[in-house]
């Protein structure tokens, strides 16, 4: 069995909300330093000025859009981002481009998501920036352009300053799933030359920060040693990491090193663990393994229903060595009747992707006659087609089938 790969990983687009650093004290303006300033009220016959009106009106929508102190509420919110924008606050923009890409408050328009990120991003706004770089990716809203959306995750993976609502210079991080899809551009070369080493550097840094995606595509160039210097322990631990997070891809390549890697690392008890958690969750290789684990005895207690059981449910998934081992099971009664006719469906099957030990067992139904008319000629082809493939059985038994007469050799007897 080949390990399962991942050739890409479609990121979701998230609502983010990344914490900040304000870079000074601006940000800690009150009702109270601002209508009190002094000891005395200064509210009487003072209009507010435009910019606390906006910054008011985007602070209201935010609490409608999030349903703190007021009842959520996505068009009331929708009504004061676009009255926050108009006055000038490009924070509102990032806001109004989730409203119209997931269609809250109003119908989604992915063309009016797409002009109210780039508003944003322009203002180093990260999580705008990313969602930028998604929709050209993608081709969401405009067309499909790899190398803006590599500019934008670029942008959005490092750190940067921007203005928050306040107009206070903050500081925010870089977004960790833009570092995951910058490392997936240089990965596979989408927007930017493909560089495996520079891949390598943003899946660790996402790999760093917990994501599951980023520790399975990391491991996978470290095993490789492809942009990376080969490390084993290293690679498992992030397996294991993301595995230990549910990531599906994961369980299974971990359950296939404790099954088939080098023998100081292979544990069958541990293997079916991991085959374990990825059948549960349908992964259909795993439970084939599961089945072969059943079959062989290897990190659970020999049991032929069980390995038929976990065959059989996997069985349509096109799998050629399930057929085989069905095919083994019906011809030699394990854990079930004997049944040549179903066994020699599945060689059937299994023969038609050159699997050389249900060729080898087609070479046998025919030279017995089992659930078919006897047929040495076929016979022959079929252990012709195995020790091509190298089962030397098939060898062996060719020897045997050369001195055999035919069946009919009295009907060529001279009479006496």
């Amino acid at each position: 069995m080949k390990l399962k790969k991942i050739t890409l990983w479609l990121s979701p687009i998230f609502l983010f909300s990344n914490l900040v650093v304000a870079k000074d004290n601006c940000d800690k303006e009150t009702f109270w330093s601002t209508w009190y300033n002094q000891g005395g009220f200064k509210g009487f016959g003072i209009a507010p000025s435009q910019e606390k009106i906006v910054k008011a009106q985007y602070e209201l929508a935010e609490h409608y859009y999030k349903g703190n102190v007021v009842t959520k509420d996505y068009s009331k919110a929708l009504d004061l981002f676009q009255r926050a924008a108009e006055g000038g606050l490009t924070q509102a923009h990032f806001r109004l481009g989730l409203i119209n890409h997931y269609g809250k408050g109003k119908s989604k328009d992915l063309k009016e998501a797409f002009n109210h990120y780039q508003m944003a991003a322009k203002q180093n706004d990260p999580e705008a920036q990313f969602n930028l770089g998604l929709m050209y990716r993608y081709g969401l809203g405009t067309q499909r352009n790899m190398t803006q959306a590599f500019s934008w995750f670029e942008k959005s993976a490092n750190d940067q300053l921007s203005l928050n609502h306040k107009q206070c210079e903050i500081k925010k991080p870089g977004v960790l799933e833009a570092q995951f899809n910058l490392a997936q551009m240089y990965h596979y070369g989408m927007g930017v030359n493909k560089n495996t080493t520079l891949a390598a550097v943003w899946y660790d840094k996402a790999a760093e920060q917990g994501m599951k995606e980023a520790q399975f595509n990391l491991a996978k160039l470290i095993l490789a040693g492809d942009g990376i210097e080969y490390d084993f322990e290293r690679a498992m631990d992030n397996y294991e990491a993301a595995a230990s997070q549910g990531l599906v891809e994961a369980q299974f390549n971990l359950a296939q090193m404790y099954h088939y890697g080098p023998s100081r690392f292979q544990n069958h008890v541990k293997a079916h663990h991991w085959y374990s958690l990825a059948a549960d969750q349908g992964f259909a290789e795993a439970k084939f393994n599961l089945g072969l684990m059943a079959q062989y005895g290897r990190g659970t207690s020999r049991n032929y229903v069980s390995a038929k059981k976990y065959y059989e449910e996997v069985m349509h998934e096109d799998i050629p060595e399930v057929y085989v081992n069905l095919g083994f099971i019906y011809h030699y009664g394990l854990g079930t009747y004997v049944d040549d006719q179903l066994a020699n469906d599945f060689f059937i099957k299994a023969a038609k992707h050159r699997i050389p030990q249900a060729e080898y067992h087609l070479g046998i139904i025919y030279r017995d006659g089992r659930g078919v008319a006897k047929n040495l000629a076929k016979a022959d082809q079929w252990f012709q087609r195995a020790r091509q493939q190298g089962v030397w059985e098939a060898d062996e038994v060719l020897k045997t089938l050369a001195f055999k007469e035919p069946d009919d050799v009295y009907a060529y007897q001279v009479a006496d």
